[in-house]
């Protein structure tokens, strides 16, 4: 049986600085400088109730897409999303995963099959329980791994690793069919990886080691590309803006998710820069195909960034 927590236990646990907080909350609930003196007296005296509130200011909806910032414009900075173009959330089998990005990212390493699951059902209990993210969880998501790697030639990884590997996986699930990279033979120098993404986390940790983190292709659609950047500031910690490798890493593992048919939302790589400030890059699919290419900014009701949870002390 767990021993009762008194008062005094609680109050003997809080810091010095703890219960100052405490206070000057209290105190700016009881009328701050304008009252609050005479509202801690009237508490006292039992003339005022104190009553707690779930202050918690969420950050996605109920449908896993994440809620326009205040001062984020409509129009502008987001639209609707057209939900006729949808992803459908798949059975998930963290084995069939990674044995296919095993096999597509030949001589590439990889956590084990025990490790893949253990570390992805971590991340998902983590979720579990932040009242501003765990509403991602009504949304599209699975979990991925990314190898080990120096990305830190961005492009030529991208490229000649992630973006092969896009192919082969997308051609072997649908055989008549084709993959196009409009960008070919012009990634080189020209893919840069915007700061406050925190994509450049992802790329610093593969260096180390296999990343394991659970995926949510299109929780910002309609949300134009710096819409997305800003959005994802607001996050907790260990939630990455997706760029191309961690989007491309995705695509193979469940390319009949997220290339399905042409009413498959296209995919921002919003992380990501392409020759200037003014372009990012993308995935899109067809009913005969799916491409790689460029975009501009706009938000567009078909077109989704994508967040990679890597957990709140990042692997």
């Amino acid at each position: 049986m767990s021993r009762k927590v008194t008062f005094e236990d609680t109050l003997r646990g809080l810091m010095g600085g703890q219960q100052e907080a405490l206070l000057r909350k209290l105190f700016r609930a009881a009328g701050d400088e304008l009252g609050g003196k005479e509202g801690f007296e009237a508490i006292l005296r039992d003339e005022l109730a104190i009553q707690l509130v779930d202050a918690t200011i969420k950050i996605v909806d109920a449908n896993g897409r994440f809620i326009p910032l205040k001062g984020m414009k409509s129009g502008g900075d987001y639209v609707e999303p057209n939900r006729r173009f949808n992803l459908v959330q798949p059975q998930v089998n963290p084995v069939a995963i990674l044995a296919r990005l095993q096999q597509f990212f030949s001589g590439q390493t990889f956590v084990s099959v025990e490790e893949f699951i253990r570390r992805a059902a971590e991340l998902l209990e983590q979720i579990q329980t932040m009242k501003q993210m765990k509403g991602l969880l009504n949304g599209v998501y699975f979990p991925i791994c990314l190898p080990q790697l120096d990305a830190s030639d961005y492009d030529y990884a991208l490229e000649r690793v992630f973006l092969d590997a896009v192919k082969r996986s997308y051609e072997e699930k649908f055989p008549i069919r084709t993959f196009t990279n409009y960008r070919a033979n012009t990634l080189k120098g020209n893919v840069g990886v915007v700061e406050e993404s925190r994509h450049g986390q992802l790329i610093e940790k593969m260096g180390h080691g296999p990343v394991v983190g659970i995926y949510f292709p299109n929780p910002m659609q309609g949300f134009s590309i710096p819409a997305d950047r800003r959005l994802i500031q607001v996050c907790p910690e260990g939630f990455l803006l997706s760029g191309a490798i961690d989007t491309a890493t995705a695509m193979v593992a469940m390319p009949e998710v997220l290339a399905r048919d042409v009413n498959t939302p296209v995919l921002d790589c919003a992380a990501n820069t392409w020759q200037s400030s003014e372009f990012s890059l993308d995935f899109f699919a067809s009913d005969g195909g799916a491409n790689f290419d460029n975009r501009n900014l706009d938000a567009n009701e078909n077109y989704s960034g994508g967040v990679l949870f890597v957990g709140k002390f990042l692997q």
